[in-house]
């Protein structure tokens, strides 16, 4: 059997920034800079991002202080 994945769960923008404590402009503005994926059917449907994207986007914007 193949290794069970996580469901996917999408959430629209509204949702998305409020997670983030951003707004929806902020998040629009990464979405189209290419640094968190998101699905769009077309240009008038609503902006929809998976969760385990925004997770890693959180990763990779977190701030490490440097031990001192």
């Amino acid at each position: 059997m193949s290794e069970k994945q996580a469901p996917i769960e999408l959430i629209r923008i509204r949702e998305a920034a409020r997670l983030l404590s951003v707004s929806e402009w902020f998040l629009r503005k990464l979405a189209h800079e290419g640094q968190l994926a998101y699905i769009q059917n077309t240009d008038r449907s609503p902006m929809l991002f998976d969760l385990a994207d925004i997770r890693k986007w959180i990763e990779r914007a977190k701030i490490h202080g440097n031990g001192k």
